[in-house]
């Protein structure tokens, strides 16, 4: 009797290595990109508002400095 053995490969993990397109669809993007900090919202808001004062702020001494300015006159 001639026998072959077979090694019996179902119970057995696979060890080969991953290739780049297998790393590619396992790839999860970093969790502050999929949620971003409320903090970072709030930070934009706040350098706009400031951003937005100091306009306010140029503007409403530009008036004021002409209508001193057209007074003197």
């Amino acid at each position: 009797m001639s026998s072959s053995i077979t090694p019996n490969r179902q119970g057995q993990e696979d060890t080969t290595p991953l290739t780049e397109t297998d790393e590619d669809e396992t790839f999860l993007p970093p969790r502050k990109v999929v949620h971003p900090a409320e903090s970072d919202r709030w930070l934009r808001i706040f350098y706009l508002s400031l951003l937005w004062v100091f306009i306010l702020l140029v503007a409403g001494l530009l008036v004021w400095g002409w209508q001193r300015v057209k007074g003197e006159s």
